[in-house]
């Protein structure tokens, strides 16, 4: 047994929650769990289950190598990777020089300068033609494993995502989904008798990563919710620029800055309604029968504002996509954009049932 031979006390504390402490103790990775301070939906039993039944099987998440409990701790081995996808995604903006140029200030009157001081900006450098595609695929490929052995991941966002990179070789790099401390398995009857698959509980994801039928409470969703967060991911690789340092922007915004980490779910919301326009609550049946129809009525009205991305022409809904993912059109090969912007349009959908599933994008991915 590896985990016999580790003293969580020498090892290097990498992160701590309320609910898990991670350890690095030399290749490995130490998941720290308390089994008698469960948060719902976190819940230690539940997440050791998933990870067994899980496996090794699959090459997009990473493998539980161990489990033992200790005292009232339960501790779970992985692999340590370096890296997460955030922070890969974080590495490669880069501070726009520009506006240091000693003329910048000639170009601009001097009461404009001080009434509108110049804002640092941060360029995007992700190269698109080498990783989104391998990307989306393995991330793909991850998700559509865990729906047919009917887990939800329930926490999808570039955090949760494992990187590691081989630098002998050009290849992208490996991806790892990780984390199922939230994790949905339909077919354990302990979770589904705890969280009935009707009634399941909806705070889930984070941030922006959040599906919109979930916004308005939402019970009986599906994978469609980890869909959606991919969606808000390939949206990140597709950003141009920001003005804050260490901030990977999305194609939505839930509020969040330096002075306000958690931002607000209404925020979002309006965010996500701005950028993809406003369905009729006729078109959105998910929420017209299981959600909070009086909010979204009382809030947004019942007929939408006529601006609903998948009622407007092909034209129209391209152009929105390349609006809020501006970078697609630096895609050069021509069929590989084409399957991005098919992909996209087809899980753009509010409503779970009109939203792609996995193999349906994987099948499109997989044209020649």
């Amino acid at each position: 047994m590896l985990l016999d031979g580790i003293e969580l006390t020498r090892c290097q504390l990498v992160s701590s929650t309320r609910t898990a402490r991670i350890y690095r103790s030399n290749t490995y990775a130490i998941k720290c769990l308390a089994q008698d301070f469960d948060i719902p939906p976190h819940n230690a039993k539940f997440e050791l289950s998933i990870l067994h039944k899980v496996g090794t099987e699959c090459r997009h998440i990473l493998p539980l190598l161990e489990s033992k409990i200790i005292g009232g701790d339960l501790l779970l081995l992985f692999p340590f990777e370096e890296m997460n996808l955030y922070e890969f995604m974080q590495s490669q903006y880069r501070k726009d020089r520009r506006k240091n140029n000693p003329y910048y200030d000639l170009l601009n009157p001097t009461t404009e300068a001080v009434a509108n001081p110049p804002v640092d900006r941060y360029i995007n450098r992700l190269d698109v033609n080498r990783y989104c595609l391998s990307f989306f695929r393995q991330l793909v490929g991850g998700i559509a494993f865990l729906h047919d052995n009917k887990i939800i991941h329930r926490d999808i966002k570039p955090q949760n995502i494992m990187l590691t990179t081989q630098a002998a070789t050009p290849a992208p790099p490996q991806l790892y989904i990780i984390d199922f401390g939230i994790s949905y398995d339909m077919e354990s009857m302990s979770q589904t008798n705890l969280e009935p698959m009707d009634s399941k509980i909806t705070d889930i994801s984070t941030g922006i990563y959040k599906a919109p039928e979930v916004l308005f409470g939402v019970k009986c969703y599906d994978g469609g919710v980890d869909v959606w967060s991919l969606l808000i991911i390939i949206s990140q690789w597709f950003q141009r620029e920001t003005d804050r340092m260490g901030h990977v922007p999305a194609m939505i915004d839930d509020g969040s800055d330096d002075t306000n980490s958690d931002g607000s779910d209404f925020r979002l919301i309006c965010s996500i309604f701005e950028k993809l326009g406003i369905p009729s609550i006729q078109q959105w049946e998910v929420v017209a029968q299981h959600g909070s129809v009086d909010a979204f009525v009382g809030m947004f009205g019942a007929d939408g504002d006529g601006n609903y991305i998948l009622d407007q022409v092909k034209d129209v809904q391209i152009s929105t996509i390349k609006k809020i993912m501006p970078r697609l059109d630096e895609v050069a090969d021509v069929k590989v954009k084409q399957k991005f912007i098919d992909c996209i349009m087809g899980i753009v959908s509010f409503s779970p049932s009109g939203r792609w599933d996995c193999h349906r994008i994987l099948q499109e991915l997989e044209k020649p």
